[in-house]
């Protein structure tokens, strides 16, 4: 170590500063640790492979998550499990918002939502092709048996109100027999597998007893 030497009582000091910093034990810096990184759940992916489908139809949700320790669907899709790719059926009756919900063990959740619409084929729509009097007549009272016919297509359900007979099943045509008491409107009903309606009215006039 070199010391300056000086009479005055500034060169005593600055001997002293360069005598400590020579002599005092040294410090190596420490490296800081790496600290190491959170680890969120993620939505890696989630998507229908069809975006429409016929109605009847079915098709699959896909998706992909990582670090997530519960997962759901809403509405409910059965088989969903934490998995880094995969693919679920589902079979939605009416356009429907899937919405994809992953929680991760920190309990933060994150959410996707996909979108799957419906398409109607015109050709598989119920329809009632015919619906009418065919002829009338009287009984020993003297009451009028008014006889009607019908006809349809793509109906799996046929109903009538007022009710005259039982709902019928798979019926493309049938005829029956009513006998008002007063002017009567019968509205006929057919539902076919998807739940579509098609409605028809009739009326059935009788004249005014004076």
């Amino acid at each position: 170590m070199r010391i300056l030497r000086s009479n005055s009582p500034a060169g005593l000091l600055l001997a002293a500063a360069f005598f400590n910093v020579g002599c005092g034990s040294s410090t190596v810096p420490q490296k800081p640790s790496a600290s190491v990184p959170e680890q969120h759940v993620k939505i890696l992916s989630f998507y229908p492979r069809d975006v429409e489908i016929t109605e009847g139809e079915k098709t699959v949700l896909c998706y992909g998550v990582s670090d997530a320790k519960s997962l759901q669907i809403d509405p409910p899709v059965a088989g969903v499990s934490p998995a880094l790719s995969r693919c679920v059926e589902v079979r939605p009756k009416s356009e429907t918002r899937y919405t994809l919900t992953a929680v991760g063990s920190d309990g933060q959740a994150v959410s996707q939502s996909a979108t799957i619409r419906i398409g109607i084929e015109q050709e598989t729509l119920p329809k009632i092709t015919s619906f009418q009097i065919d002829r009338q007549q009287k009984d020993y009272a003297g009451r009028t048996i008014f006889t009607l016919s019908f006809a349809d297509r793509n109906a799996e359900e046929v109903s009538i109100d007022p009710p005259v007979f039982q709902t019928l099943h798979g019926a493309p045509s049938g005829q029956f027999s009513v006998r008002p008491d007063k002017t009567t409107t019968y509205t006929l009903t057919v539902k076919n597998k998807n739940g579509h309606l098609a409605r028809r009215q009739l009326t059935v006039e009788l004249p005014d007893v004076k």
